[in-house]
């Protein structure tokens, strides 16, 4: 779990502008900007601002919650993205998620970060260049779909990350892949279980594609990770 931070005092300005304003309001490594922020909860209509676009050296980080990751997904915190999303992330990119789930839960509105600060604090050097570590570090976690920057000076953030696809299987060692097969199971009623595998197994025998199978099962109820690993099951992929 994170160590324990130095929030801001909480403050009571709203301004209305997209970018940051009042440079002399008070931030820590994780601040509270008090902001009353839109909450984005599907992907941007307007074209965000490109993931490797340089930093300034203090951003807003605000929610990016989606209700199906957050029935379905798994908090930055937890054992799931320690084991499985590490692997595809980096390090790096985990504890920043980490930090910024801290920082949402104690300040859900959104908070101000000073990225020099917080780069010497994960061990990433003082840059925030272009080619700095930290850059390397958002522009991944914008890669994955763990944020995207709706512009030059704010982030949103995912609050869960969702059970990993068979493509990010692939990627990881083999061990890995078989304890998550375990893992995904276990997550499961078996009742339920058997009914999606025998629903799959017509599908997939009337020629429907994996993809449509795992569609349909969602569309009947079945969580997207039951879904999935149902049809994984009943073609024997």
């Amino acid at each position: 779990m994170p160590g324990q931070l130095d929030f801001a005092r909480q403050s009571t300005d709203t301004p209305q502008t997209d970018e940051l304003s009042t440079p002399d309001r008070p931030y820590a490594d994780l601040g509270s900007s008090g902001r009353r922020t839109p909450i984005p909860t599907e992907a941007p209509t307007v074209t965000p601002t490109p993931a490797n676009t340089a930093l300034p050296s203090i951003i807003e980080v605000v929610s990016w919650s989606d209700p199906s990751f957050a029935i379905d997904g798994h908090d930055p915190r937890s054992s799931y993205v320690e084991r499985y999303w590490l692997g595809l992330l980096g390090p790096s990119t985990v504890w920043m998620l980490r930090r910024f789930a801290r920082g949402l839960e104690e300040c859900p509105s959104g908070f101000r970060v000073d990225l020099v600060e917080t780069s010497r604090a994960l061990g990433l050097g003082d840059s925030v260049g272009r080619n700095s570590s930290m850059q390397r570090t958002i522009l991944r976690m914008c890669q994955f779909g763990g944020a995207y920057r709706m512009s030059t000076q704010r982030l949103a953030v995912r609050s869960h990350l969702p059970t990993l696809n068979r493509r990010q299987l692939r990627r990881l060692p083999d061990a890995l892949q078989r304890s998550h097969e375990v893992y995904v199971a276990s997550q499961m009623d078996p009742s339920a279980l058997r009914l999606a595998i025998a629903a799959a197994s017509g599908m997939w025998s009337a020629g429907e594609s994996l993809a449509d199978i795992e569609r349909a099962l969602v569309g009947w109820g079945h969580s997207t990770a039951a879904a999935r690993e149902a049809a994984r099951l009943a073609v024997g992929y």
